[in-house]
């Protein structure tokens, strides 16, 4: 099973659509996952059931700073412009797939059908980090 599946399986077992794709990677990340899914719980929906940015494509935004930021506090910023880089050609990448960024948008399209499936966005999301930062 690829990581696009088991994010899928993860989606279909009560994960919303952030926590599936950040969820995933944790072991690569050295966190445990309970962690990121309490982290991820918040990005249901568009963030807050409000439809926004997909939740999808934010866990993977989430998985760009895990990979990429050192933590370091003293000096906030010296590793921001590395993961801010990387997080928006995923974001540019993801909405050339799903067709758009907003999860009001993915879902109702331009004529009330859905562009993509969470289910899809989610697997685009994770093979977008794997791609995209190397996992």
């Amino acid at each position: 099973m690829d990581r696009a599946d088991i994010a899928s399986a993860k989606h279909r077992n009560g994960y919303n659509c952030c926590q599936a794709v950040v969820c995933t990677f944790a072991d690569e990340v050295g966190i445990d996952e309970s962690l990121l899914y309490k982290m991820g719980e918040g990005f249901g929906a568009g963030m807050g059931t409000a439809q926004g940015v997909c939740g999808a494509i934010s866990g993977a935004a989430m998985v760009a700073g895990l990979v990429h930021s050192d933590g370091n506090t003293e000096h906030a910023g010296l590793t921001k412009a590395k993961t801010t880089r990387v997080a928006g050609i995923m974001q540019k990448k993801f909405v050339e797939q799903a067709k758009a960024l907003i999860c009001r948008d993915i879902k109702t399209g331009n004529d009330g059908k859905a562009f993509t499936s969470c289910d899809e966005c989610i697997r685009i999301a994770t093979r977008l980090v794997e791609e995209e930062l190397g996992l």
